[in-house]
C-alpha cells in the first residue's frame, strides 16, 4: 500500500454498500431464530416433568401387584421374641452360668475386666 495515501481525499465515502432492507431482514432473521429456540425450551420444560410423572405412575402400577404376592409367612419380630422367651436354652455355657452363685459371677466379672484379650 502506498504510504503517502491521503485518507482526507476519500471523505466520508465508503467503498462498501449494503443491500436495501439489509438491517430489517437481519433483525427479522435473528428474531425468528431466537423465538424458535425459546419455543423449544418451553416444550422441553413441559415435556420433562410430564415424562417423569408418567414413569412414576407406570412404576407404581408395575410394582404394586408384586407387593400383594410377597410371602407373608415370615414371622414378625414380636413373634420371634415370644418364641425365644419360651425356648429353653440347650447351650452348655448358658446352663453353667445359670448354676453359678452371685459370688462366683462377681469373681468371673472381675477376671474378665482384667483380661487383656477381652479389653
Amino acid at each position: 500500500m502506498d504510504k503517502d495515501f491521503d485518507f482526507d481525499n476519500i471523505g466520508k465515502r465508503t467503498p462498501y454498500r449494503t443491500p436495501d432492507n439489509f438491517f430489517e431482514e437481519t433483525q427479522r432473521k435473528i428474531l425468528e431464530r431466537t423465538v424458535d429456540e425459546q419455543r423449544k425450551k418451553r416444550r422441553l420444560k413441559r415435556i420433562i416433568p410430564t415424562v417423569i410423572a408418567v414413569a412414576a405412575v407406570l412404576a407404581g402400577i408395575l410394582f404394586t401387584p408384586s407387593l400383594r404376592y410377597m410371602n407373608t409367612d415370615t414371622p414378625s419380630a414380636s413373634n420371634i421374641l415370644a418364641v425365644d422367651k419360651n425356648n429353653v436354652t440347650t447351650d452348655p455355657v448358658d446352663k453353667w452360668i445359670k448354676e453359678l452363685s452371685d459370688e462366683e459371677l462377681e469373681e468371673l466379672v472381675s477376671f474378665s475386666e482384667n483380661d487383656i484379650f477381652l479389653n
